[in-house]
């Protein structure tokens, strides 16, 4: 039987621990590490568990957090596998948030519409409206896919009639970057 309390910290820790191995050197999200060993904490509205088919459905303002690490979203549904002796709730496949995306750490966040988390490929997305910001810094597009084994992310944009086809990816990325203040910008 899968407790309550079980589900709720096997979600976090797959939320909270998606991140590059830790051997990998080059993290270029370093804003959203995490410790690992602070409490995981979700609030949410509403919990359902369905243990028959393996998910559970958090709903309604949802609020993943560990440390300074917080993940928000409408919906979170969580899969597991039922015939993983990973733990007692068994080992989590997949995880998707929904609606109001939004994750921060300090002073980087990113936010869509829908983020998903592939655990056996180390892929998560992160899509619609993509906006990543570091402090003042931002990059948005409609797609954030980002490779968490090699560390590798790229930033698709929408494509539209201008840029040759339908929404979809491949097309327009924005970004802004803000020069440090106090540098010397080059004058002699």
């Amino acid at each position: 039987m899968i407790s309550r309390a079980s589900v709720t910290a096997a979600v976090l820790l797959a939320l909270l621990a998606a991140g590059p191995a830790p051997a990998q050197e080059a993290k270029p999200f370093g804003g959203f590490k995490h410790d690992n060993s602070e409490p995981i904490e979700v609030t949410s509205d509403s919990l359902e568990v369905r243990e028959a088919e393996s998910i559970a459905i958090f709903t309604g303002s949802v609020v993943a957090g560990q440390g300074t690490l917080r993940l928000n979203a409408n919906r979170v549904t969580v899969l597991f596998d039922p015939d993983s002796q990973d733990s007692e709730t068994g080992a989590i496949r997949n995880m998707k948030a929904e609606g109001d995306v939004f994750l921060s750490n300090g002073a980087e966040t990113a936010e869509g519409k829908f983020a998903e988390y592939d655990v056996a490929q180390g892929l998560m997305f992160l899509r619609g409206d993509v906006i990543l910001t570091q402090g003042a810094n931002v990059i948005a597009g409609e797609t954030l896919r980002i490779d968490l084994n090699t560390g590798v992310a790229k930033m698709l944009g929408q494509r539209t009639a201008a840029s040759g086809g339908d929404a979809g990816g491949e097309g327009r990325i924005r970004m802004r970057l803000v020069p440090a203040s106090g540098k010397d910008q080059g004058s002699n």
